[in-house]
This record gives C-alpha cells, sequence and structure tokens, in this order.
C-alpha cells in the first residue's frame, strides 16, 4: 500500500518536536547546573563573611589587651598566628600594628632592604612615581602601590603597609621575617599602638 505523503512531514515535525524539546530540556539543565553553582558559592561567600564577623567581635577582649600592653594577652600585635575555630571552622587569626611593617612611602633605603628586594631601585621608582602625583597625593590601596613601586603585595603580606606615620619601625611588633640583629630599638618603642592590620582567613580553604 503506497505511503500517504503527509504521513513523512507528520514523522519529520514529530522528530523536530522531540529534537527541541531535547534542546531545551539540556538548555535548562545546564543553566539549573549553572544557577547551583553560583547559589552555592554565595551561600558559602555569606557564611565566610557571618564567619568574619562573629570572629572580629569576639576579638574584641583580647585586641584590646594586646593595645594596652597586657603580658598575659593572648592575642600578639607581630603577625603571630591565633587559631580560632567559628562554624566548624578553623580560622587563622593575625593582628599587626602597622608601625611594626615596612612603610612603602615613608621608609628610608635602608627599612626598605629589610625586604628581599633591590631597596635602592624601588627607592627610585618611589621617587619618580610619586613626583607625578600631586604634592600629598597617594595611589588610594596599598596593593596599586606596591605595583606602581615595581613590587607584588602578596609576595609581602603582612610585611608592607602604607599606613604608618613615621616609616620607623617599632621593633617589639615587628613580623619575625623582618627581625634582623642590625635593627636597633628606635623611639617607638614606647608608645602605645593604636593602629592595627586584621587578617582572618580560613585554615583550609573550601
Amino acid at each position: 500500500m503506497p505511503r500517504h505523503p503527509r504521513s513523512g512531514l507528520t514523522t519529520l515535525a514529530t522528530l523536530s518536536a522531540v529534537l527541541l524539546l531535547a534542546v531545551l530540556t539540556l538548555t535548562l539543565q545546564t543553566r539549573t547546573a549553572a544557577d547551583l553553582r553560583l547559589l552555592a558559592r554565595l551561600t558559602d561567600d555569606l557564611e565566610t563573611q557571618a564567619a568574619k564577623d562573629s570572629l572580629t567581635d569576639r576579638l574584641r577582649i583580647p585586641l584590646a589587651a594586646a593595645l594596652t600592653g597586657d603580658p598575659g594577652a593572648t592575642l600578639k600585635l607581630d603577625s603571630t598566628a591565633l587559631i580560632l575555630t567559628e562554624a566548624s571552622r578553623d580560622w587563622e587569626v593575625r593582628v599587626q600594628d602597622v608601625e611594626g611593617q615596612v612603610d612603602l612611602y615613608l621608609a628610608a633605603p635602608d627599612l626598605l632592604a629589610l625586604l628581599p628586594i633591590d631597596a635602592r631601585s624601588v627607592a627610585d621608582t618611589r621617587a619618580t612615581e610619586l613626583a607625578a602625583l600631586p604634592q600629598g597625593a597617594r595611589f588610594p590601596v596599598l596593593p596599586m602601590t606596591a605595583a606602581r613601586f615595581g613590587l607584588d603585595a602578596a609576595q609581602f603580606d603582612g610585611l608592607i603597609t602604607q599606613s604608618s606615620t613615621t616609616g620607623m619601625l617599632r621593633l617589639r611588633t615587628t613580623p619575625e621575617p623582618l627581625r634582623t640583629a642590625s635593627l636597633l630599638p628606635g623611639p617607638r618603642e614606647g608608645e602605645q599602638v593604636t593602629r592595627v592590620a586584621i587578617s582572618i582567613r580560613p585554615v583550609r580553604p573550601r
């Protein structure tokens, strides 16, 4: 029996509909998977921030003790790590007195030389970059400052700052990697610490 020409058209239309449905299903599954990954990342970010906020609140009392010079303070101001548990995770907390770090704007070449860099070259680059800025102006953030002076801020994490007031190191709060036998106590040793940088990071990132 001869086939009706319309049957072929019907079959083709059915196959086209099935193919379109398969494409739409695949697209929906792909978008759903992407949305789930995004949701998981956002949830993790929110949980991480909430944990950091809680840890910051917990640091108020030990930080006050450290700032007043309490010899029994559990928190040190020289980037010594303190491990705390929050939200079922371990966190590494480091607090650093900015006067114990090398200030990229104010440090003399002999203090820049405490870093594993060509101190004279960095000092010359610094002078050139600052000459191009309005008087008293600075770059807005430390990573940008470091980059303009030819340094990678991540390489010197915890060792450099742009927030000190004199450029002289306070040795009692200087991070261990910067301490050398040639450094002598300066006029800032007896001053109270008033400004610190706080770093809170998970011990094992997810």
